[in-house]
């Protein structure tokens, strides 16, 4: 049987960052200064020097909780009758690590036989510790890790009670992701079942020390994440006091607090769980017919995402994207500071390109809308979600691409956080149409928020009233993501052309209303410093038309990024060295890409400390930087 459900421990809101309750955790006395984050904490500089690296994205790595059965009850003479051997079932068991691409996993019960199965058939591909590097009884509970993912740094255990109060080394290591230097601590641990006789008095006392470790750990290296698996031979005596007093979440789910303590389904005795840093963005139990005859339990599995280091200590907890079509790179030259003050304003405090583009299969606003919702290009055989018409056709992005697709919405929502979409252009209906009570998808992560996916919907007649709505909305109730579409600049292109004195009078009156957010925001304490503004455009024009895909005024756009921490006046480009500025062309998906207004799904989610968004393609990997910049001093 298996149960594989994308299932995550947050509950509504991210708890703050509990100050550790230490109370005997002798074991980390030993432990030394912490160890710098590569590419966390490079200076800020003008935006003058390009980078030479890009920055890292998040890092995302699979972690099991696996109970081999130890080689002694399936020996002659064990406990278990008619099971294979302990060295042909952990064959088996590398067999199942292998098949789910299991990148850490935690083992129980691992004795000599399996222990040196495991290293004639993955000995070159894992690392492990304690392995046969201290005792027999230190070896049955070994970290092990895939060693071109992880460089293991520190290496340490602690003693934990096991049958009749014996105390047993039990591993936590330090590893670090070698695609983005990300650290993280792996705890695993086994806390003894009744099997020698009554054990919970020993089991609550394991629990007590793996609470010390975990608040220590997070008191002395409050900036490293800690994972933990292990075999706790509970359910909720185990979850309860570890979730309360701890920033420990469970990967499939639950809460514990003064409200009560809430186990989801399903539940095992075996965890696998993570501090508020990691988001859990799938979970598996795994007991089909390989597992049934390797272990006599279920296999547990965790998809952790630890958010790209730039963005884990910002201050940002809203963001707001502002896309006002029709906006042409040209025109925000040729009108300057003089006829565009607020634009100017947030390129020369932010970081911005008046070169990105649109999708390559559409240049016009739905699809290129759709595209920077969900971060998917356009053709649906590809990939892309499948929306060709600029206009609503009454149906769905799901219809569209015969399948559920997922938005920035879904990731904001799901994840317990509020969303807010405003529109003044009819044809957005079909926006909040597939992402609604009836067409939004279940919520997989932990508290289910229901199916649909934007709290609130607003749509105006014009821009004057969405802006007022718009600002009442961030001076009142502020959602934590809200996307507002302007279209009256696109009108105006359309009606007189994109280069006509009515479009430059247009353009001055709507950065006139982007001055009004924008004062909005410095006027409200829990907006100020603390909100990410993005200012793009789904297409351009030329002419009185944005519908050629060839034209270059059609497919160029501007994407700028003003709030805290976002490099003063950088060139996008200079901060982003993986994606290469196009120069007049419009290139292909299969060459070097561009920066596109389609990455900037992923770069909602990941400035919120979210995960990317399921099936997205455009930065993918949340490494498109707007917070670190090139060091001055080099």
């Amino acid at each position: 049987m298996t149960n594989r459900t994308p299932v995550s421990g947050k509950s509504h809101t991210r708890r703050p960052r509990r100050k550790a309750l230490v109370t005997g955790a002798a074991a980390l006395a030993l432990l030394a200064a912490p160890l710098s984050l590569a590419g966390a904490s490079q200076a800020a500089g003008d935006g003058a020097n390009a980078l030479k690296e890009q920055p890292p994205g998040a890092t995302a790595f699979r972690l099991s909780s696996f109970n081999l059965l130890g080689a002694g009850h399936t020996a002659p003479g064990g406990d278990r009758k008619g099971w294979a051997s302990g060295s042909t079932r952990m064959k088996w068991a590398t067999q199942i690590i292998d098949q789910n691409s299991i990148d850490v996993v935690g083992f129980q019960e691992m004795q000599q036989p399996q222990f040196d199965k495991f290293k004639e058939i993955d000995g070159s591909t894992f690392g492990i510790f304690p392995g046969d590097k201290l005792t027999t009884a230190a070896m049955a509970n070994s970290i092990a890790w895939r060693k071109d993912q992880f460089t293991l740094l520190r290496s340490e255990t602690i003693q934990i009670p096991y049958f009749d109060g014996n105390l047993i080394r039990m591993p936590y290591v330090l590893l670090q992701n070698k695609a983005t230097g990300q650290q993280a601590w792996f705890f695993n641990s086994h806390n003894p079942a009744d099997a020698h006789g009554p054990a919970q008095k020993w089991r609550d006392q394991a629990v007590k020390k793996e609470i010390d470790l975990v608040n220590g750990l997070r008191e002395q290296y409050p900036d490293t994440p800690v994972v933990v698996t292990g075999d706790m031979n509970d359910r909720e005596p185990f979850f309860c006091p570890v979730v309360a007093n701890t920033d420990l979440e469970s990967a499939n789910g639950g809460t514990s607090d003064a409200d009560g303590c809430t186990l989801t389904t399903p539940s095992h005795v075996d965890w696998v769980m993570g501090t508020s840093d990691v988001n859990f963005t799938g979970y598996t139990d795994l007991r089909d017919a390989l597992v049934q005859k390797t272990t006599d339990h279920f296999v547990i599995m965790g998809d952790a995402n630890i958010p790209p280091p730039s963005v884990q200590q910002s201050p940002i907890t809203r963001v707001l994207q502002l896309s006002v079509e029709g906006l042409r790179p040209s025109a925000i030259r040729k009108a300057g500071v003089a006829g565009t003050p607020t634009i100017h304003r947030l390129m020369s405090e932010g970081a911005s390109t008046l070169n990105a583009r649109t999708e390559v299969e559409r240049t016009t606003t739905l699809p290129n809308t759709i595209g920077m919702l969900t971060g998917r290009r356009v053709n649906a055989t590809q990939g892309g979600h499948g929306v060709t018409a600029d206009r609503d056709t009454g149906s769905t992005v799901q219809a569209a691409a015969g399948h559920y697709v997922s938005s920035v919405f879904d990731i904001v929502h799901n994840f317990g956080r509020s969303t807010a979409l405003l529109s003044s252009q009819p044809r957005m209906a079909l926006v909040d149409r597939s992402w609604d009570d009836t067409n939004g998808g279940t919520d997989p992560y932990g508290v289910d928020d229901g199916r649909d996916k934007i709290n609130q919907f607003v749509a105006t007649t014009d821009d004057r009233d969405l802006v007022d709505r718009l600002t009442t909305m961030l001076a009142k109730s502020p959602k934590t993501f809200t996307y507002a579409q302007l279209t009256m600049l696109d009108d105006a292109g359309r009606a007189s052309g994109y280069a006509s004195p009515a479009y430059r009078t247009t353009l001055t009156q709507v950065d006139a209303m982007l001055g009004r957010v924008m004062s909005t925001i410095a006027a409200s304490p829990t907006l100020d410093g603390h909100t990410l503004v993005i200012l793009t455009a789904g297409a351009g024009g030329r002419g009185t038309s944005n519908v050629d895909r060839t034209v270059r005024g059609n497919y160029t756009v501007p994407l700028i990024a003003w709030g805290p921490d976002v490099v003063a006046g950088a060139d996008l480009y200079d901060l982003n060295p993986a994606f290469q500025d196009p120069g007049k062309l419009q290139p292909g998906y299969g060459a070097t890409q561009p920066i596109r207004n389609g990455m900037t799904a992923n770069l909602v989610t990941a400035a919120l400390r979210l995960p990317r968004i399921p099936g997205s393609t455009m930065n993918a990997d949340q490494s498109f930087n707007l917070f670190v910049g090139p060091d001055p001093t080099q």
